[in-house]
């Protein structure tokens, strides 16, 4: 496929509109676009989870990785693959905890050094 072609396609999946990033990457760099939303479309094609689990996926990750407009993008194609309004909002409490989870571990060197240094 073409830059151009693959372009279209993304309009269709985002109401008419290309998300941000990939129109940035896309004025510098055509074909890392290519790359990407190849990389995504064979990633969703394969069958071993159903789409609406993917896309349940995608929405944590992008959640726990602090990226809006993924968030806004995976949270449209949960929504479209047939999640429920209760099945996104717990994905969202899931990488809630999975988030403060890291934040917690994360912080475990210095908790170790405040509690020495008491």
């Amino acid at each position: 496929m073409d830059y151009n072609t693959i372009l279209e396609d993304v309009k269709k999946k985002h109401n008419g509109q290309v998300p941000k990033p990939i129109q940035a990457l896309g004025n510098l760099d055509q074909s890392l676009v290519i790359d990407h939303l190849t990389s995504k479309q064979q990633v969703l094609s394969k069958n071993a989870i159903p789409l609406k689990y993917k896309n349940l996926i995608l929405l944590a990750s992008a959640i726990v990785l602090d990226a809006p407009s993924c968030i806004m993008t995976n949270m449209q194609a949960a929504k479209k693959s047939g999640a429920t309004k209760e099945e996104i909002m717990e994905v969202f409490a899931v990488a809630k905890f999975a988030k403060s989870a890291t934040t917690l571990s994360n912080s475990e060197p210095a908790f170790e050094w405040l509690f020495q240094n008491l």
